[in-house]
């Protein structure tokens, strides 16, 4: 039996014990926050042990960290320093040299540290991956994300985590993901505070991948829509036609003289359900880790590049 924990309980934590209860050989053996009523809550839920104590989980295959991401490098660190295979929500960091020494960690105790970019996992994106190679040589990417809040966030971590970290880390990502291209500089970037938070609310960003492709970044929270899961688009335009990829079932090609559609149709496992299990079978040396720390970190080097280089 594969043993799982969670450490914070709050939604997108019980969304990971939700789906680690789906996949077949997982037993979900014990629940942490540091909140008594958080903890037991969910400890009653998923019928498991709970506890307020990072260092009282027990013997465990693997951990999942969902706190607010403010706490993620020190939870990380200490669950690494206990000997815990460590699956954590993005971002794994707020900043690269965090991001590199929870790199290190794991490797030096030959644990296995890995990162939730679950819209890695959608089909739609997958699809877009593989269609790529259609439009030849990529030489240019544009992205949009809106981010339907009704009402709007007030909580005091989001405010804190921002528009990049919160919204769009996922989408810069998938860019990394689809074209198999790193990040390598911020050529301009503008944050928007417009609703007077600490971190930013919105963005315009124009960054250089690897090979010289520029993609023009662009994304900000909205209050006056519910979510529905149509946030996000990008567009990849290369020598040969451009690909326009909408979340979360369209995918538009045109090359050459011709266009055509690409319905993609989602199937009954979610995101989080196949990254999980990706790494769960990461663990039990099944497969070889997609999510990996240095992958986190790149991404945390383009939002920190786009702070330093806001104008």
């Amino acid at each position: 039996m594969f043993r799982v924990g969670l450490v914070g309980c709050g939604g997108i934590g019980k969304t990971h014990m939700n789906n680690w209860k789906t996949i077949e050989g997982v037993s979900v053996e014990v629940v942490c926050d540091l909140n008594e009523e958080k903890a037991k809550a969910a400890g009653e839920q998923f019928n498991c042990r709970w506890t307020t104590d990072i260092a009282d989980l027990g013997e465990l295959d693997a951990v999942s960290v969902a706190t607010p991401p403010q706490a993620h490098y020190s939870a990380v660190k200490k669950l690494l320093e206990a000997g815990y295979n460590v699956f954590s929500e993005k971002p794994l960091t707020m900043n690269v040299e965090e991001g590199k020494e929870l790199d290190a960690l794991a490797k030096a105790k030959n644990l296995k540290l890995g990162v939730g970019f679950k819209m890695r996992f959608e089909p739609v994106f997958v699809k877009a991956r593989e269609l790529l190679p259609e439009i030849g040589e990529l030489m240019h990417i544009s992205t949009t994300k809106l981010q339907a809040f009704n009402p709007r966030p007030e909580g005091a971590w989001v405010k804190k985590t921002g528009a990049m970290y919160e919204l769009s880390i996922h989408d810069f990502d998938l860019l990394a993901f689809i074209t198999g291209r790193k990040f390598e500089k911020i050529l301009f970037s503008r944050l928007n505070h417009r609703l007077g938070w600490e971190a930013d609310d919105g963005f315009t960003i124009a960054a250089e991948f690897e090979g010289g492709v520029v993609a023009l970044l662009e994304g900000l929270y909205s209050d006056t829509c519910p979510f529905e899961y149509r946030d996000f688009c990008a567009v990849f335009s290369g020598t040969k036609g451009y690909m326009r990829v909408e979340r979360p079932d369209r995918v538009v090609m045109h090359t050459g003289s011709t266009h055509h559609v690409v319905e993609v149709a989602d199937d009954d496992k979610s995101a989080f359900y196949r990254e999980l299990a990706h790494f769960k079978a990461v663990v039990e040396g099944k497969e070889e880790l997609t999510l990996t720390a240095e992958k986190a970190i790149n991404m945390t080097d383009l939002i920190e590049s786009a702070k330093v280089n806001s104008r």
